[in-house]
C-alpha cells in the first residue's frame, strides 16, 4: 500500500496523495488529515497524482474541508487530478471541489 507523503514546510502541512486512493486508503487519508490539522493551521492536499479514488476518500477530503471551515483553518486541494475532478462531478461535488482547490 502506498503511504501518504507528509511534509511540514514553515507551518504548512503538505500531504502528497498517492495515485491509488481506494477504499483501503480512506482511513489512512483521514488519519493523515487529522494529524495534519493537529500539527498546523494549514493543510494542503496535493492531488495531481490521483489516478483512482473511492467515494470514501472523497468523503475524507470533504470532512477535512468542513473541519477547516468550522475551525477557521486553511485547507486546500492543490492540482486535483482529472480523475478526482470527475469523481467529484459524479458525486455532485464539483462546486465543492472548485471552492477548495488551487491550480
Amino acid at each position: 500500500m502506498t503511504l501518504i507523503k507528509w511534509s511540514d514546510e514553515g507551518g504548512t502541512v503538505r500531504l502528497g496523495l498517492p495515485s491509488d486512493l481506494d477504499l483501503a486508503m480512506a482511513q489512512p487519508l483521514l488519519d493523515s488529515l487529522r494529524a495534519g490539522f493537529a500539527a498546523s493551521q494549514t493543510v494542503i492536499a496535493e492531488a495531481a497524482a490521483v489516478e483512482r479514488v473511492s467515494t470514501a476518500c472523497v468523503q475524507a477530503l470533504l470532512v477535512a474541508s468542513r473541519h477547516a471551515a468550522e475551525q477557521n483553518r486553511t485547507f486546500a486541494i492543490v492540482q486535483p487530478s482529472e480523475v478526482l475532478a470527475e469523481a467529484c462531478e459524479d458525486l455532485g461535488l464539483d462546486d465543492w471541489l472548485k471552492q477548495w482547490s488551487q491550480a
